[in-house]
């Protein structure tokens, strides 16, 4: 930036080539507000995308897990019916079926197909039926 006072001894006698250094100090201040506010929109356009992205991953997530869990909850209910009624019937067979299935689907959490998948999509090379 350029003083005037440092530049012409007095605001009396600016000179052609002082109005000249003046305009580019101008225009340098212009351009670096410009490049400011360039970067500020680049940002604000990154946020947003980014957002969105993870907007729309949260829901896909929520869709998922819901209906997993929807899934899940109508199994274990129908393993502890037929737990139940094995018990009632003293059928160890059964007992010992309906606990394996119990825990098995326990076991297995919903998240490993997501990572699953999810590697599957990284390969370039796989094949992906839908």
């Amino acid at each position: 930036m350029v003083d005037v006072r440092k530049a012409t001894g007095s605001l009396d006698t600016v000179t052609q080539a002082n109005a000249v250094q003046f305009l580019f100090a101008i225009v340098d201040v212009a351009k670096g507000v410009d490049a400011n506010i360039t970067e500020r929109a680049r940002i604000v356009a990154d946020r947003d995308r980014e957002v969105a992205r993870i907007r729309a991953a949260s829901k896909g997530l929520r869709d998922y897990l819901d209906r997993v869990f929807e899934e899940r909850r109508e199994l274990h209910r129908k393993f502890f019916t037929r737990l139940d009624k094995a018990i009632e019937d003293s059928d160890p067979v059964t007992i010992q079926a309906c606990v394996t299935g119990i825990v098995e689907v326990a076991k297995h959490s919903p998240l490993n197909d997501i990572m699953e998948l999810r590697s599957v999509w990284a390969d370039p090379n796989a094949a992906i039926e839908i």
